[in-house]
């Protein structure tokens, strides 16, 4: 087991290095128009699906731009949160987000929510929809993250206070070119129920 296990952070690693060079490919013109296209398409989503609160993260480095989003968001009235990760144990904290000036630059130096402007929501709080970074997805809702295991915590934390409950809509938002054959995948990995990318809006069965 523990050889197989190896096995897949090993490939995971090789698609994380890969996947990295294809992003950063992406041009300037492109990213930008990209990620608003995407940002418009995942917006039309939550409004369709009537949802009213949201978890997203604030984009870093070649990551699809998450501004124009959250913007959109903030204008139609959904409720916007944004996570604060804590490094000594890998988990994140919920932080309502009203104003770009209530975050200041945090861990990983990813731009994160400042606590003494927006102090973390109560722990039995559950987003409707939660946007999740990723380096690649496919189309079985397979992701890769970035390794640290941030968003699958946080899926098991909500996992435990919901029970058999509903639980939030788990969603991948990335470029087209993001989309590989398939994502390798452990029992730990939260599977995505929602993918979208500037090409389309994908729902997967049993995410």
């Amino acid at each position: 087991m523990n050889g197989e296990n190896s096995t897949i952070q090993e490939i995971k690693a090789e698609l994380r290095t890969g996947m990295a060079q294809v992003r950063s490919g992406i041009s300037a013109e492109q990213h930008r128009d990209f990620s608003r296209v995407a940002c418009g398409q995942a917006v039309s989503w939550l409004k369709k699906e009537n949802m009213r609160s949201m978890l997203i993260y604030v984009s870093f480095r070649s990551e699809l731009d998450t501004k124009p989003l959250i913007e959109e968001a903030w204008q139609t009235g959904i409720e916007v949160y944004v996570p604060r990760c804590r490094r000594e144990d890998c988990s994140m904290t919920l932080h309502s987000l009203k104003d770009w000036d209530e975050l200041k630059s945090g861990s990983y130096g990813i731009l994160e929510p400042d606590p003494e402007h927006s102090p973390a929501a109560p722990e039995e709080f559950i987003p409707e929809a939660v946007f999740v970074p990723g380096m690649a997805f496919d189309m079985a809702g397979g992701r890769l993250g970035y390794g640290g295991g941030y968003y699958d915590r946080l899926y098991e934390r909500f996992s435990v206070q919901r029970g058999h409950g509903k639980l939030p809509v788990w969603a991948g938002i990335g470029f087209g070119v993001q989309v590989v054959e398939q994502v390798p995948m452990e029992k730990t990995d939260a599977r995505l129920q929602v993918l979208i990318t500037e090409q389309d809006v994908y729902e997967f069965q049993g995410g």
